[in-house]
């Protein structure tokens, strides 16, 4: 059962999300704007379209890592800050997602290359097992989200500890976050193609949602595990 100790967790996101849908609505709709148009400039302009998009992304998650973590919930009916602790958030989140994908990535061309293994065939099962063994690496942007003022400066930096402790459930616990929704990215790409305007098309335009859905329900997961490692590591102080 220890494997799956923080599955329960997944389950508890996906329920304060459902609750919640109408703050992760008002709190997301300028996030996705900004990734909308960092997808549609990523056609001529790669590197500025894919961190705008990444950004976007990142900033979101802050927040609502705050809103599960910390039961914080910004009253504007919109959301997009970078202060210092969204740009770092953001920053990391981005970092953990490129760590944990690249490998997938570069496995699968391998593979490809190596045995003539299609990459599409390869590159979901990949990601999911690169979810499984690295997901524990999403506590680096928890912390920088939710510490509080002054406590990482009095104890020192406690991630590393947290992530030895919690271990690979944590990791399964990003994995049941990861298969649902990227099986509903599968879905998306299965549209037609039709482009809404020049190098951005429908399928495009859809999956930018399914993806902060999906942001959300790890990130929440991901809060709700901090919240619990921290109490774990302060009741044995």
């Amino acid at each position: 059962m220890g494997l799956f100790r923080y599955c329960r967790l997944a389950l508890r996101s996906l329920q304060i999300l459902i609750e919640q849908f109408s703050a992760f609505c008002r709190l997301s709709w300028l996030c996705m704007l900004v990734s909308l148009l960092g997808v549609a400039v990523a056609e001529r302009h790669l590197i500025a379209g894919g961190v705008t998009e990444l950004l976007a992304r990142g900033v979101f998650v802050v927040v609502w890592l705050r809103l599960v973590g910390l039961g914080e919930v910004p009253s504007s009916r919109h959301y997009f800050r970078l202060g210092r602790r969204e740009t770092f958030g953001a920053l990391s989140w981005m970092m953990a997602e490129i760590f944990i994908n690249f490998p997938a990535q570069v496995v699968s061309a391998s593979l490809a290359i190596g045995t003539g293994i299609p990459i599409a065939d390869s590159v979901m099962m990949l990601s999911g097992l690169a979810n499984l063994l690295l997901g524990g690496i999403y506590l680096i942007p928890a912390d920088a989200a939710l510490v509080r003022g002054g406590v990482s400066d009095e104890v020192g930096w406690r991630v590393p500890d947290l992530m030895i402790r919690g271990g690979m459930a944590l990791g399964m616990a990003v994995f049941v976050c990861w298969l649902p929704f990227n099986l509903l990215q599968e879905g998306v790409r299965l549209l037609p193609e039709m482009d809404l305007a020049e190098g951005f098309s429908l399928r495009e335009a859809v999956m930018v949602p399914v993806r902060f859905l999906g942001l959300a329900l790890t990130s929440g997961t991901l809060a709700l595990a901090w919240n619990r490692l921290m109490a774990e590591e302060d009741g044995r102080q």
